[in-house]
């Protein structure tokens, strides 16, 4: 029991609390007894005790039901019937046989129905959980490569709708790029493919940029950067650059991609309200000589017509004043509300753009991680098929040998019994003389 409890500990067995399992078993009392230990490890156990009810069960429960653990020992064949039917139903749902039979003929026959494995009778409940775990962990690992890999495709094509993609191998010769990169750049897939990356470097750039660029990348880490490019026409664009390599199994650069999005007309924004600022600044410098010009006209003018109240005089000047800077405050909060405005904006895409990343590199981990998980299983279900020929192998010697023995036990008992029979009639000739 102790052994058992330590084997039960060492087991991790999240997806078997998830997971529904169909028990098939012909005897009622084995049937309670396991189901019993088995609803504490699966989320929900459905039962039956004939091919019938079992197969009624999978019709109504088959969106729910992850594995099945089926007696292949029901009355009439019906164990082989109910695996024919399932199969019908569904090519991929896993199923454990449990027999008593260790008939290498049936076993073949059985296997050729996709069975994951089989368990001899009696059942052992803790080496069934660890079967029945092993099996449930391929089969979701498998499912979710399927999925990652589906999500992977989806991303790429909404990246390849939406940004400039572009591949390429460790040397940086470009090995794939999308329509919108050869459309911005002004080439054609022809003139790209093959060429270096930077035959869209502009030369308005330090070279100090791919140098990080370069020694990011090749250390396996993620670059991202703004970065000024030259079309083909000679023209510029800018670009908002994220670029990660993309690893073998072992761990080594395969290639490198890189996603972009355009923010050339950001960046032009930012010049004009540049410019804009400037000009609005000469033209505070501008305001403020023509209103110390006015100043000492009007003082001049003042003291020359005396007519004129001081008062006044000061009181109009200061009006004038309040006016100006009125009128240049309003532009100052013009243009910090435009700064503002531009500030948060490239924000809000920056965000955007490397929350998609960092999901795409999160799914790029996970894929790999599942990817080696499932070989590991991949090569353990290996090593349990030729375990079961072996074990097969060994079935048949010992068969032989079983066959052997009886013939043996028939020719005894054909000596005993003319052995007995001879002792019969010597007895039956000694009383007639008597």
């Amino acid at each position: 029991m102790a052994i058992e409890k330590k084997i039960e500990d060492s087991l991790e067995l999240e997806l078997l609390k998830e997971s529904t399992l169909l028990f098939v078993e012909h005897n009622q009392e084995i049937l309670n007894e396991v189901s019993l230990f088995f609803k504490t490890y699966f989320k929900e156990v459905l039962t039956s005790s004939s091919k019938q009810g079992a197969l009624e069960l999978y019709n109504k429960e088959k969106r729910k039901i992850d594995i099945i653990l089926t007696d292949l020992d029901l009355p009439n064949q019906d164990g082989l019937e109910f695996l024919t039917n399932i199969r019908a139903i569904s090519s991929d749902i896993p199923i454990v046989l449990s027999t008593k039979n260790s008939n290498t003929e049936v076993l073949e026959k059985v296997i050729c129905l996709k069975i994951s494995n089989y368990i001899l009778k009696p059942i052992k409940n803790i080496t069934t959980i660890k079967i029945l775990n092993q099996i449930i962990e391929e089969n979701y690992n498998k499912k979710l490569i399927l999925v990652q890999k589906r999500e992977l495709e989806l991303y790429k094509d909404i990246l390849d709708k939406e940004n400039l993609v572009s591949e390429t191998d460790p040397e940086g010769i470009i090995t794939y790029a999308n329509d919108i990169f050869c459309e911005v750049s002004g080439y054609t897939k022809e003139e790209l493919l093959g060429q270096p990356h930077n035959i869209v470097r502009h030369p308005d750039n330090s070279s100090k940029i791919f140098k990080n660029l370069w020694d990011t990348i090749k250390a396996g880490k993620v670059w991202k950067s703004k970065i000024k490019n030259k079309a083909k026409d000679g023209s510029s664009y800018y670009v908002k650059a994220t670029i990660f390599p993309i690893l073998d199994e072992a761990g080594n650069i395969k290639k490198y991609v890189s996603s972009r999005f355009l923010v050339t007309q950001d960046e032009e924004e930012k010049q004009t309200l540049k410019r804009y600022i400037l000009q609005q600044k000469s033209q505070k410098v501008k305001f403020e000589q023509e209103l110390e010009n006015r100043y000492n006209d009007m003082l001049k003018e003042a003291l020359e017509a005396k007519e004129m109240s001081i008062t006044s005089f000061v009181s109009e000047l200061q009006r004038e004043i309040k006016t100006l800077r009125s009128r240049i405050n309003d532009d100052k909060g013009r243009i910090l509300n435009l700064e503002h405005k531009v500030s948060d904006a490239n924000k809000k895409a920056e965000k955007d753009h490397d929350d998609f990343l960092e999901k795409l590199s999160k799914m790029r981990d996970t894929t790999r991680f599942s990817y080696e998980r499932y070989e590991r299983f991949k090569k353990l279900n290996e090593s349990l098929k030729e375990k079961l020929a072996k074990a097969q192998e060994s079935i048949k010697v010992y068969q032989e040998y079983i066959e052997e023995y009886r013939h043996k036990i028939d020719d005894l008992n054909d000596v005993i019994k003319s052995y007995e029979d001879d002792k019969k009639k010597e007895e039956e000739k000694k009383a007639s003389k008597k």
